[in-house]
């Protein structure tokens, strides 16, 4: 009978969503926490069940068809009957600060974002529960105090029996409990005696009982909260329960505290201590709005401050500010050379450095791995940030000591000076970063201010970024193929492999994406694309027609897909599949390229020698080469660059060219001259004894169907009744 009796009953409580997943989920979670979920599948539902039910709490989702939480928040706010019921939204929406200040203004009490952490959601119930049961307990003291009343008319026994009950309500809550009297006037939550107190709000307010009896409050407490003063005359005028979450000074403690009007001139208070809940919750708004490796805050609270800023500038004229957004450059290389220990003292030195240039009122925050981002506000002039900016720039490049190893940083900055016309703080950070990759293209170390024309050349490397995804995936490329002829015979010798892009019949040139694809990575798998075409085709035109001995085709690599550790492998696939003998395939590799890394560039190119494919060395002469590498180099062709073949009667070119032609000679490497336009190119070129030219004089490049029919008449095949030689 007693253990039945210390049972707590089951409170109800309200769990709306529209995934009944969820439902079950919440419903499992609190079953053993003497909660009984009472579950709703929509706003609708929800208020249908607020008027038949008393519920403790209510967990509230946001995104929901038909009417969302929002709303579904502020009707029951309205309602007389359900405005006191505590919400707290549970939600995927956004972490955004926005979309949570939303859901207090809503009227919500808490707001927990998914996923969130069981633990968490089980205690802050369990809060609402207990002070339901608390405040049904006070509800039946009330009722049975009103009933005590009756019972003294008639019945001194009942008077004692009253009190003894009364006593007992009293000293085992748990939450604290005062009776304050203001009298017939108006209520001064300072001035209003202390009818009576219970032991747990003696413990809370730190006073013993006989101190308190009969005194102000404000005895005390002096420094009482003005809000909160404000809120008990509000209870006390209206005769309508309230709650608020108010710190008390005096005390040092947050509190919880419903109040309600007991009779005329009387106001109790009924009081939890949520100190601990508190600091839990700030502990949590730190993590969530603070940098845990340096300390600054992230990008989140860098947005609302950027926002704020925002705001500022269109209330005041002569506001000005600005944005900062720095990437280190060849960071990573820490990483995976000294560790990711490391490299996190690194990035907390550089924040350290960062915050040491930036001024108080700044905000500086780290937004990404390596990234970190400042407002400055309150300049006085544009050129104030600049500056910063050039000083942060400098600090970074101070050499810092890591771990014993002194490590040479520098940054690329990108600049926004406001006021400028954004709808939201993320397009300001974004053209931020867009001025910084503009900075990082100039090299490193720099600082870009930026213009509406980057976020336009941008925007148009986005869209060709997805076209091109898009044209490798419709087979929207196709190849052109340039002659390459014998200048001692005029035979012809192969083609080159030109890649183009056909889109509604037009063909984009290759300078309008080729850059992009490079810069993006698409031009790996373009590449390899490419070099299976031409294989293919190169195969199928050995069976068809005949083809000279010394017949190749010419197929561009890039640096990207040249650096493929794969490449080899590739390579001989594609051949294999193909049938096409090695010999037949040309590959050109760029002069920069070979310089980038030398005795890697010599490993690969050992490897196509042993598997028989040739190696040309394009645009030579436009670069800078080792003369000690190029010996070594296992190729077989220098290609003059254009530049210096268009303009010969310049004597400095004529110069080049001759030295070019000489020195391959000299190397055991044949010459490929392009961009011959006129017969005096071809002849002089001629004379050099260079090998091979190509250019508009011969052909521009030639499509599938016109490149067959070029071979159909240089190397036709013989008949089969026609004798040898005829």
């Amino acid at each position: 009978m007693g253990k039945a009796e210390n049972t707590p009953e089951v409170i109800d409580i309200l769990a709306v969503d529209d995934e009944q997943v969820n439902l079950l989920l919440l419903a499992g979670l609190l079953r053993r926490e003497g909660v009984n979920v009472v579950a709703a599948r929509s706003g609708f539902e929800a208020l249908t069940l607020t008027a038949r039910h008393d519920f403790a709490l209510i967990l509230l989702d946001v995104m929901m068809p038909g009417m969302d939480g929002f709303t579904t928040a502020e009707r029951l706010r309205a309602d007389e009957r359900t405005r006191h019921i505590p919400i707290i939204f549970i939600t995927a929406i956004s972490k955004e600060q926005r979309h949570i200040f939303k859901g207090y203004e809503a009227g919500a009490v808490d707001y927990l974002i998914k996923p969130f952490e069981h633990e968490i959601l089980k205690n802050k119930v369990q809060v609402f529960v207990d002070m339901h049961r608390q405040r049904l307990a006070v509800q039946r003291a009330s009722e049975a105090l009103a009933k005590t009343v009756d019972e003294l008319r008639t019945s001194s026994q009942a008077l004692s029996d009253s009190r003894a009950r009364y006593a007992s309500l009293f000293t085992s809550m748990f939450n604290g409990f005062a009776l304050l009297s203001h009298g017939d006037g108006p209520m001064d939550l300072a001035q209003a005696r202390v009818l009576e107190i219970n032991p747990a709000m003696e413990q809370i307010l730190g006073r013993p009982r006989e101190v308190l009896l009969d005194q102000p409050l404000g005895l005390a407490l002096p420094n009482l909260d003005g809000y909160l003063r404000d809120f008990a005359a509000e209870v006390a005028r209206s005769g309508k329960s309230g709650l608020i979450e108010s710190y008390l000074t005096d005390i040092k403690r947050w509190l919880r505290m419903q109040a309600y009007v007991p009779g005329p001139g009387l106001l109790a208070l009924v009081a939890e201590d949520v100190t601990g809940r508190r600091k839990a919750e700030e502990t949590i708004q730190e993590r969530t709005f603070q940098d845990p490796l340096t300390g600054l805050a992230n990008r989140a609270l860098f947005l609302d401050r950027l926002d704020q800023s925002m705001e500022r500038s269109r209330r005041r004229l002569n506001y000005l500010y600005a944005v900062l957004f720095l990437d280190l450059d060849h960071f990573k290389p820490i990483n995976s050379s000294l560790g990711h220990a490391a490299g996190d003292k690194v990035l907390r030195a550089v924040a350290e450095k960062i915050k040491g240039v930036a001024r108080g009122l700044d905000t500086v925050a780290r937004c990404g791995a390596d990234e970190f981002a400042l407002i400055l506000e309150e300049l006085k002039n544009p050129s104030e940030a600049l500056r910063v900016a050039r000083r942060i720039c400098q600090e970074l490049a101070r050499p810092m000591d890591v771990d014993g190893h002194a490590l040479h940083f520098s940054a690329s900055v990108g600049v926004v000076l406001g006021p400028a016309d954004y709808a939201h703080p993320e397009e300001l950070l974004q053209d931020a970063g867009i001025a910084m990759e503009h900075a990082r293209a100039l090299g490193g170390g720099k600082v870009k201010v930026f213009k509406w024309a980057m976020r336009t050349r941008a925007q148009y490397a986005l869209n060709v970024n997805q076209s091109m995804h898009l044209a490798l995936e419709r087979q929207q490329f196709r190849l052109h193929y340039q002659p390459i002829f014998s200048l001692k015979d005029s035979t012809l010798a192969g083609f080159e492999a030109l890649i183009r892009w056909q889109v509604d019949g037009r063909l984009i040139p290759p300078g309008d994406f080729i850059p992009q694809a490079e810069q993006t990575g698409l031009i790996v798998p373009i590449g390899q694309w490419a070099l299976a075409e031409s294989c293919e085709k190169t195969a199928a035109w050995a069976a068809r027609f005949n083809l000279p001995r010394n017949f190749t085709m010419a197929v561009n690599l890039s640096a990207k897909q040249f650096a493929q550790p794969d490449l080899m492998r590739q390579l001989a696939r594609t051949l294999e599949e193909n049938h096409l003998e090695p010999g037949r395939l040309k590959l050109e590799i760029t002069e920069t390229l070979v310089m980038q890394n030398p005795e890697i560039v010599v490993h690969k190119l050992r490897g196509l020698r042993e598997m028989g494919v040739k190696v040309s060395i394009d645009d030579f002469g436009t670069g800078y080469s080792s003369l000690s590498y190029l010996r070594r180099f296992p190729i077989n062709t220098l290609k003059v660059d254009r530049s210096f073949v268009s303009d010969l009667d310049a004597f400095e070119n004529l110069i080049i060219v001759r030295t070019i032609v000489s020195l391959a000679h000299n190397l055991g490497f044949d010459v490929v001259a392009e961009g011959i336009e006129n017969e005096r190119q071809r002849d002089f070129l001629a004379e050099l004894n260079c090998e091979y030219g190509q250019g508009f004089l011969f052909s521009k490049p030639l499509d599938e169907e016109q490149t067959e029919d070029l071979l159909s008449v240089c190397c036709a095949k013989p008949s089969s009744g026609s004798p040898v030689g005829s």
